[in-house]
């Protein structure tokens, strides 16, 4: 039987605590409130844990403390509860977290999956008790969810963050080099990973002492190392190039104790802003652009940032700096997280001109592996590369991906139908997503009927571009693949036609160029769904090609997992 009792945290609460069943001597998880604010901590000893808090000024302003605990509980199980309730907690929005995010770990350990099933029964009663307000459904549809830098990160993102720490470390102190690249596919947690270094980062610079949180002995001795040694990291700034996702992490970095909006910026805004940073992390760095093949209004921006940053030197150059070089030229340190086959407009700096920028200043290289988005895993991200890009692929090459849903849709108007069910719960977790065959200025006509670009007035008007998309988690992704990309029965590849390519940065790139960039930004699209992905295919062959591989829905299209 679980265990949940609520006090009031006043000068009585040691008495309190000391009698209660599970006060002394047993595993126990805790949170302390009031309206505004909360704090989650796990003892082996509620009374003395109590004691110690109360001797600490930051918890002078609850309210109440909450004591959770039942016969069954270990120290691993509290751990674990302690993490889950952090993690929705800090994402539910009634209070704000105080809490650090260094000890947010992944535990394992005997029976878990039963012990989660109590994790949900005492959401449930915090929630009766008006401690938390949401349900947990509707938290891990939020975007604060999905992109809290409490988020629980896997053993390769945990040990990334703390290598990341540790180059940095000596770059601070000794290195003349200054920059880190993380390389990692669609959907292996860059994201994550940026928004919890910098969290992470903001607490060591606000001398948080974030490693008191931390289980592992060796772990927070490291990270207490590493914070004298950081000390001297003060002007931190967050770097993400795509208007739609920054925007997202303006709001997200709103309601998080020790970030602000003001820590995120455009490129351009990190001259603009006359600042020198002590850091820069960059999310989705393969979208910096440079000025190739830009509008008028972008390459006038571009003249103007350069002309601030080099001055008269800037007249006698031959060649314009990238948004790169600008990061480069605004920071003593840099922590890039990359993707090639992201990069998919000519505007975008190709890998070679990136890597060329980089090398005189890469410290060191980190790859991430693990697919973190897409339960189909690994496997699913390969598989459909391989589809995407292979030859002479026959139905023997068909290969099952388990506990992921990705089908060909027969009826266009069916998986419109899905979608605008799947998205009555207002979070919009569910979306249909488009390629460059249509430009942002024309309706799409799909099976006789208009539909229109996200963000234009009227009816039908949620389809997104690759360029609204990218970066973001979705629930499901519905994929259409215009008549742009087409299935050729002779080369039996997948081949573009160019006349239905309206994307005109794309267009100029040269044919074979072309093709891979389409095609990466099909992959990436088809990589934006956490459960699943649904295909429509305007070429017939494409559709009956894509048929060899996935499954097909019929009559009832457009009907999802029900074990999502």
């Amino acid at each position: 039987m679980i265990h949940i009792v609520d006090y009031a945290y006043d000068e009585k609460i040691l008495d309190t605590v000391a009698k209660w069943n599970y006060g002394t001597n047993w595993p126990v998880v805790y949170i302390y409130y009031n309206n505004s604010e909360a704090y989650v901590g796990e003892t082996l000893d509620a009374v003395r844990r109590t004691e110690q808090h109360k001797a600490d000024v930051k918890f002078e302003g609850f309210t109440n403390i909450c004591l959770i605990t039942d016969k069954t509980f270990n120290k691993s199980v509290i751990l674990d509860l302690e993490s889950f309730l952090i993690k929705y907690l800090s994402a539910d929005g009634s209070k704000k977290l105080i809490n650090g995010n260094a000890g947010v770990s992944d535990h394992n350990y005997f029976y878990k999956e039963a012990y989660e099933d109590d994790f949900k029964e005492i959401w449930s009663e915090l929630k009766e008790k008006k401690i938390v307000s949401k349900t947990l459904a509707d938290i891990e549809n939020s975007e604060l969810f999905k992109y809290s830098p409490y988020k629980t990160l896997n053993a390769e993102q945990q040990h990334t963050a703390t290598k990341i720490l540790t180059l940095l470390k000596e770059i601070n102190n000794a290195s003349k080099k200054s920059l880190i690249q993380v390389v990692g596919g669609a959907g292996t947690g860059k994201t994550i990973l940026a928004v919890y270094l910098v969290k992470l980062l903001a607490d060591l610079n606000a001398q948080n002492k974030v490693w008191k949180t931390v289980e592992d002995q060796q772990d927070a001795d490291l990270l207490e190392e590493l914070a004298k040694k950081l000390s001297g990291i003060k002007e931190i700034g967050f770097v993400v190039p795509m208007i739609e996702l920054r925007n997202t992490m303006k709001r997200i970095f709103k309601s998080i104790e020790g970030l602000s909006p003001d820590m995120i910026y455009a490129p351009e805004e990190v001259v603009l802003k006359e600042k020198y940073f002590d850091v820069l992390i960059v999310d989705e760095a393969h979208r910096l652009y440079q000025n190739k093949h830009l509008p008028q209004g972008a390459r006038a921006k571009f003249k103007m940032v350069n002309e601030k940053l080099m001055g008269d030197d800037y007249k006698n150059s031959s060649t314009d700096l990238t948004e790169l070089d600008w990061i480069i030229k605004s920071s003593r340190m840099q922590v890039l997280f990359y993707d090639a086959r992201q990069a998919i407009r000519t505007p975008d700096i190709d890998k070679d001109r990136f890597t060329l920028i980089c090398e005189p200043h890469l410290y060191k290289y980190i790859e991430l592996s693990s697919q973190m988005r897409c339960k189909g895993g690994n496997g699913y991200y390969e598989y459909v590369k391989k589809i995407l890009e292979g030859e002479n692929l026959t139905e023997h090459d068909y290969k099952e991906i388990k506990n992921y849903t990705v089908s060909v849709i027969n009826d266009f108007s069916k998986i419109v139908e899905f979608v605008n069910k799947e998205n009555t719960d207002g979070q919009g977790l569910c979306k249909i997503v488009a390629g460059p065959a249509w430009s942002m200025n024309e309706d799409i006509i799909i099976d006789g009927k208009t539909y229109h670009w996200a963000g234009v007035p009227g009816e039908n008007n949620f389809i997104y571009s690759i360029h609204k998309i990218q970066g973001f988690d979705l629930n499901f992704g519905v994929v259409v693949f215009g008549r742009e990309i087409y299935y050729n029965k002779e080369t039996k590849r997948i081949e573009i036609n160019k006349k239905n390519l309206k994307d005109n940065h794309t267009k100029s790139s040269g044919d074979e160029k072309m093709r891979e960039y389409i095609l990466d930004i099909y992959l990436t699209l088809m990589t934006r769904g956490i459960y699943g992905t649904y295909i429509y295919a305007m070429d017939p062959d494409l559709r009956d090609y894509f048929k060899k591989f996935f499954a097909v829905n019929h009559e009832d299209d457009a009907k999802a997992d029900e074990t999502h």
